[in-house]
Protein backbone atom coordinates (compact mmCIF):
# COMPACT_ATOMS: atom_id res chain seq x y z
CA UNK A 1 0.00 0.00 0.00
CA UNK A 2 2.86 2.38 0.85
CA UNK A 3 4.63 1.32 -2.30
CA UNK A 4 1.71 2.34 -4.47
CA UNK A 5 0.64 5.51 -2.64
CA UNK A 6 3.38 7.97 -3.42
CA UNK A 7 6.46 8.06 -5.65
CA UNK A 8 8.75 9.31 -2.83
CA UNK A 9 7.75 6.44 -0.60
CA UNK A 10 8.20 4.02 -3.50
CA UNK A 11 11.71 5.31 -4.14
CA UNK A 12 12.61 5.01 -0.46
CA UNK A 13 11.32 1.43 -0.25
CA UNK A 14 13.20 0.44 -3.42
CA UNK A 15 16.44 1.80 -2.00
CA UNK A 16 15.82 0.05 1.29
CA UNK A 17 15.13 -3.27 -0.40
CA UNK A 18 18.20 -2.93 -2.61
CA UNK A 19 20.41 -2.20 0.40
CA UNK A 20 18.90 -5.16 2.24
CA UNK A 21 19.40 -7.50 -0.72
CA UNK A 22 22.92 -6.21 -1.24
CA UNK A 23 23.74 -6.87 2.40
CA UNK A 24 22.28 -10.35 2.17
CA UNK A 25 24.15 -11.15 -1.05
CA UNK A 26 27.39 -9.76 0.35
CA UNK A 27 27.02 -11.81 3.52
CA UNK A 28 26.28 -14.92 1.51
CA UNK A 29 29.29 -14.35 -0.73
CA UNK A 30 31.56 -13.85 2.28
CA UNK A 31 30.18 -17.03 3.82
CA UNK A 32 30.78 -19.00 0.61
CA UNK A 33 34.32 -17.54 0.39
CA UNK A 34 34.98 -18.53 3.98
CA UNK A 35 33.91 -22.13 3.41
CA UNK A 36 35.81 -22.32 0.09
CA UNK A 37 38.99 -20.86 1.63
CA UNK A 38 40.24 -24.24 2.77
CA UNK A 39 39.74 -25.70 -0.71
CA UNK A 40 41.53 -22.75 -2.31
CA UNK A 41 44.41 -23.06 0.14
CA UNK A 42 44.76 -26.72 -0.72
CA UNK A 43 44.75 -25.83 -4.41
CA UNK A 44 47.42 -23.17 -3.89
CA UNK A 45 49.49 -25.60 -1.86
CA UNK A 46 49.23 -28.17 -4.65
CA UNK A 47 50.27 -25.62 -7.27
CA UNK A 48 53.21 -24.49 -5.12
CA UNK A 49 54.30 -28.10 -4.70
CA UNK A 50 54.13 -28.71 -8.46
CA UNK A 51 56.11 -25.55 -9.14
CA UNK A 52 58.70 -26.52 -6.52
CA UNK A 53 59.02 -29.99 -8.03
CA UNK A 54 59.42 -28.55 -11.53
CA UNK A 55 62.08 -26.13 -10.25
CA UNK A 56 63.90 -28.94 -8.45
CA UNK A 57 63.90 -31.11 -11.60
CA UNK A 58 65.17 -28.17 -13.62
CA UNK A 59 68.00 -27.53 -11.14
CA UNK A 60 68.95 -31.21 -11.10
CA UNK A 61 69.05 -31.29 -14.88
CA UNK A 62 71.12 -28.10 -14.95
CA UNK A 63 73.54 -29.57 -12.40
CA UNK A 64 73.91 -32.77 -14.43
CA UNK A 65 74.67 -30.75 -17.55
CA UNK A 66 77.24 -28.67 -15.66
CA UNK A 67 78.88 -31.82 -14.27
CA UNK A 68 78.99 -33.41 -17.72
CA UNK A 69 80.54 -30.27 -19.17
CA UNK A 70 83.06 -30.12 -16.32
CA UNK A 71 84.02 -33.75 -16.84
CA UNK A 72 84.45 -33.16 -20.56
CA UNK A 73 86.71 -30.18 -19.90
CA UNK A 74 88.46 -31.73 -16.94
CA UNK A 75 89.94 -34.60 -18.92
CA UNK A 76 88.28 -37.10 -21.17
CA UNK A 77 89.20 -40.71 -20.38
CA UNK A 78 90.74 -40.12 -16.94
CA UNK A 79 89.59 -42.12 -13.91
CA UNK A 80 89.11 -40.41 -10.55
CA UNK A 81 89.57 -42.12 -7.17
CA UNK A 82 88.74 -40.24 -3.93
CA UNK A 83 91.15 -40.75 -1.03
CA UNK A 84 91.97 -39.48 2.45
CA UNK A 85 95.39 -38.29 3.56
CA UNK A 86 97.16 -40.50 6.10
CA UNK A 87 100.38 -38.48 6.28
CA UNK A 88 101.50 -35.21 4.70
CA UNK A 89 104.83 -33.51 5.25
CA UNK A 90 105.20 -29.78 4.65
CA UNK A 91 108.32 -28.68 6.49
CA UNK A 92 111.16 -30.32 4.62
CA UNK A 93 112.84 -29.82 1.26
CA UNK A 94 111.46 -33.13 -0.06
CA UNK A 95 107.86 -33.32 1.07
CA UNK A 96 105.71 -36.40 0.59
CA UNK A 97 102.16 -37.68 1.02
CA UNK A 98 100.60 -41.03 2.03
CA UNK A 99 96.97 -41.75 1.13
CA UNK A 100 94.58 -44.54 2.14
CA UNK A 101 94.02 -45.96 -1.35
CA UNK A 102 96.28 -48.45 -3.13
CA UNK A 103 96.43 -51.00 -5.92
CA UNK A 104 93.24 -52.70 -4.68
CA UNK A 105 91.43 -49.44 -5.43
CA UNK A 106 92.99 -48.94 -8.86
CA UNK A 107 95.79 -46.58 -7.84
CA UNK A 108 98.95 -46.96 -9.93
CA UNK A 109 102.42 -45.38 -9.81
CA UNK A 110 102.69 -42.07 -11.67
CA UNK A 111 99.03 -41.27 -11.13
CA UNK A 112 98.27 -37.65 -10.32
CA UNK A 113 97.01 -36.45 -6.94
CA UNK A 114 94.77 -33.39 -7.11
CA UNK A 115 91.98 -31.41 -5.47
CA UNK A 116 89.58 -28.91 -6.95
CA UNK A 117 92.11 -26.21 -6.00
CA UNK A 118 95.15 -27.61 -7.78
CA UNK A 119 97.83 -30.27 -8.02
CA UNK A 120 98.92 -31.97 -4.81
CA UNK A 121 101.50 -34.39 -6.18
CA UNK A 122 102.26 -37.63 -8.01
CA UNK A 123 102.00 -41.22 -6.76
CA UNK A 124 105.49 -42.74 -6.50
CA UNK A 125 104.91 -46.15 -4.88
CA UNK A 126 101.81 -48.27 -4.30
CA UNK A 127 100.92 -50.93 -1.73
CA UNK A 128 97.64 -52.83 -1.73
CA UNK A 129 95.78 -50.36 0.48
CA UNK A 130 98.08 -47.33 0.61
CA UNK A 131 100.05 -45.16 -1.77
CA UNK A 132 103.09 -42.93 -1.30
CA UNK A 133 103.75 -39.86 -3.40
CA UNK A 134 105.81 -36.71 -3.68
CA UNK A 135 104.01 -33.39 -3.43
CA UNK A 136 104.31 -30.16 -5.36
CA UNK A 137 106.37 -28.93 -2.37
CA UNK A 138 109.25 -31.05 -3.64
CA UNK A 139 111.94 -29.98 -6.13
CA UNK A 140 111.59 -33.33 -7.91
CA UNK A 141 108.10 -32.48 -9.18
CA UNK A 142 107.45 -30.23 -12.17
CA UNK A 143 103.96 -29.62 -13.57
CA UNK A 144 103.25 -28.50 -17.13
CA UNK A 145 101.27 -25.28 -16.71
CA UNK A 146 99.72 -22.62 -18.92
CA UNK A 147 99.18 -18.91 -18.31
CA UNK A 148 95.52 -18.09 -18.99
CA UNK A 149 93.30 -20.22 -21.18
CA UNK A 150 95.39 -19.80 -24.33
CA UNK A 151 98.73 -18.56 -23.05
CA UNK A 152 102.29 -19.79 -22.96
CA UNK A 153 103.10 -23.24 -21.54
CA UNK A 154 105.93 -23.55 -19.01
CA UNK A 155 107.01 -25.82 -16.12
CA UNK A 156 105.63 -24.94 -12.70
CA UNK A 157 107.89 -25.81 -9.75
CA UNK A 158 107.99 -25.10 -6.04
CA UNK A 159 110.05 -22.07 -5.06
CA UNK A 160 111.67 -24.11 -2.26
CA UNK A 161 110.68 -21.76 0.54
CA UNK A 162 106.94 -21.05 0.98
CA UNK A 163 104.18 -23.64 0.94
CA UNK A 164 101.85 -21.30 -0.95
CA UNK A 165 104.28 -20.20 -3.67
CA UNK A 166 105.57 -21.74 -6.88
CA UNK A 167 107.31 -20.36 -9.97
CA UNK A 168 106.80 -20.64 -13.71
CA UNK A 169 110.20 -21.09 -15.31
CA UNK A 170 111.71 -20.82 -18.79
CA UNK A 171 109.24 -18.31 -20.18
CA UNK A 172 110.63 -16.32 -23.14
CA UNK A 173 111.93 -12.90 -22.17
CA UNK A 174 109.62 -11.17 -24.67
CA UNK A 175 106.50 -12.90 -23.31
CA UNK A 176 104.57 -10.69 -20.88
CA UNK A 177 102.54 -12.21 -18.04
CA UNK A 178 100.00 -9.92 -16.43
CA UNK A 179 99.77 -10.06 -12.63
CA UNK A 180 96.44 -11.64 -11.72
CA UNK A 181 96.38 -14.05 -14.67
CA UNK A 182 95.17 -17.53 -13.70
CA UNK A 183 97.62 -20.40 -14.14
CA UNK A 184 96.17 -23.79 -15.22
CA UNK A 185 97.48 -27.25 -15.97
CA UNK A 186 98.27 -27.34 -19.68
CA UNK A 187 97.11 -30.87 -20.49
CA UNK A 188 100.47 -31.48 -22.20
CA UNK A 189 101.02 -34.37 -19.84
CA UNK A 190 99.91 -37.97 -19.55
CA UNK A 191 99.45 -37.51 -15.79
CA UNK A 192 97.23 -34.47 -15.27
CA UNK A 193 94.20 -33.41 -17.32
CA UNK A 194 94.01 -29.87 -18.61
CA UNK A 195 92.43 -26.84 -16.98
CA UNK A 196 92.99 -27.64 -13.32
CA UNK A 197 93.35 -24.19 -11.69
CA UNK A 198 96.73 -23.85 -10.00
CA UNK A 199 97.16 -20.27 -8.87
CA UNK A 200 97.49 -16.58 -9.69
CA UNK A 201 100.46 -15.06 -11.51
CA UNK A 202 102.43 -12.44 -9.62
CA UNK A 203 105.75 -10.69 -10.17
CA UNK A 204 107.96 -11.45 -13.17
CA UNK A 205 111.76 -11.58 -12.96
CA UNK A 206 114.26 -11.69 -15.79
CA UNK A 207 116.66 -14.61 -15.33
CA UNK A 208 120.11 -14.60 -16.96
CA UNK A 209 118.93 -12.03 -19.48
CA UNK A 210 117.13 -14.62 -21.60
CA UNK A 211 114.10 -16.08 -19.79
CA UNK A 212 111.44 -14.88 -17.38
CA UNK A 213 110.43 -16.46 -14.09
CA UNK A 214 106.94 -15.73 -12.75
CA UNK A 215 105.90 -16.12 -9.13
CA UNK A 216 102.60 -17.97 -8.66
CA UNK A 217 100.35 -17.72 -5.61
CA UNK A 218 98.93 -21.25 -5.29
CA UNK A 219 95.23 -21.80 -4.74
CA UNK A 220 95.79 -24.97 -2.76
CA UNK A 221 96.36 -24.74 0.99
CA UNK A 222 98.61 -27.65 1.95
CA UNK A 223 98.05 -26.91 5.63
CA UNK A 224 94.30 -27.57 5.35
CA UNK A 225 94.35 -30.67 3.13
CA UNK A 226 92.36 -33.67 4.33
CA UNK A 227 90.98 -35.27 1.18
CA UNK A 228 92.39 -35.66 -2.32
CA UNK A 229 91.54 -37.29 -5.62
CA UNK A 230 93.81 -39.66 -7.49
CA UNK A 231 93.58 -39.12 -11.24
CA UNK A 232 94.68 -42.00 -13.45
CA UNK A 233 95.11 -42.00 -17.20
CA UNK A 234 94.45 -45.56 -18.49
CA UNK A 235 96.55 -44.94 -21.62
CA UNK A 236 99.42 -43.23 -19.80
CA UNK A 237 101.92 -46.03 -20.52
CA UNK A 238 101.08 -46.01 -24.22
CA UNK A 239 101.63 -42.25 -24.45
CA UNK A 240 104.92 -42.50 -22.55
CA UNK A 241 106.15 -45.32 -24.82
CA UNK A 242 105.46 -43.16 -27.86
CA UNK A 243 107.31 -40.24 -26.26
CA UNK A 244 110.30 -42.45 -25.44
CA UNK A 245 110.38 -43.84 -28.99
CA UNK A 246 110.28 -40.30 -30.39
CA UNK A 247 113.15 -39.23 -28.13
CA UNK A 248 115.28 -42.20 -29.23
CA UNK A 249 114.80 -41.28 -32.90
CA UNK A 250 115.97 -37.68 -32.40
CA UNK A 251 119.60 -37.16 -33.52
Amino acid sequence: MLHGSRSLQSLWLNRLSHRTMAALWGGGERLRSYFSLDRENRELARENFELSEALRRYREQELRLEEQAAEADFGRGFRYIPASIVKLSRNSQHNYIIINKGSADGVRPRSGIITGEGVVGIVDAVDRHYAYGITLLNPLLSVSARVGRDGMVAPLEWNGRQSDRAVLRELPAHYEVQPGDTVWTSGFSSIFPSDIPLGIAGKTRLMSGSTNEVEVQLFIDFGALRYVTVVDNPVKEEIERLEQAENREEP
